[in-house]
């Protein structure tokens, strides 16, 4: 599942994709996942287990493009960035100005990733 988020001037700008890759044990408990930005609401989602929701946009011409997301997994909670201009330095370069910014949903937490291999991963979040 993908969606493009279309900006201003988006030719000028860098291309960022964000994945979302649930990593969770067993579809037996929902797991829910919206996300936004100050212009777009991307609606909400139910990925399955090893389903990549992802969502693609060029950061504006400011730098200031933020989206974040809430996610639901039975009780437990969470919400934060999955992209911002600081985090986009960490995403992993693709090819000229096109980057991907990993977020693998498990059951402990989010870990992020530049790239989709394991030694990019690192832990950010707990659930809450």
């Amino acid at each position: 599942m993908s969606i493009l988020v279309q900006t201003t001037n988006s030719a000028l700008t860098d291309g960022f994709t964000v994945h979302i890759i649930n990593a969770l044990s067993n579809n037996d408990t929902p797991f829910s996942v919206q996300c936004k930005s100050q212009d777009d609401d991307l609606g909400l989602k139910t990925p399955k287990v090893g389903d990549d929701y992802t969502f693609s946009f060029h950061m504006n011409v400011l730098k200031t493009t933020r989206f974040y997301c809430h996610y639901s997994w039975g009780s437990k909670k969470q919400l934060f960035d999955v992209f911002n201009r600081y985090q986009s330095y960490e995403c992993g370069k693709i090819n000229g100005n096109d980057y991907e910014c990993f977020w693998k949903v498990q059951d402990d937490g989010f870990y992020f990733g530049g790239h989709n291999s394991p030694e990019s991963y690192s832990k950010k979040y707990d659930w809450n």
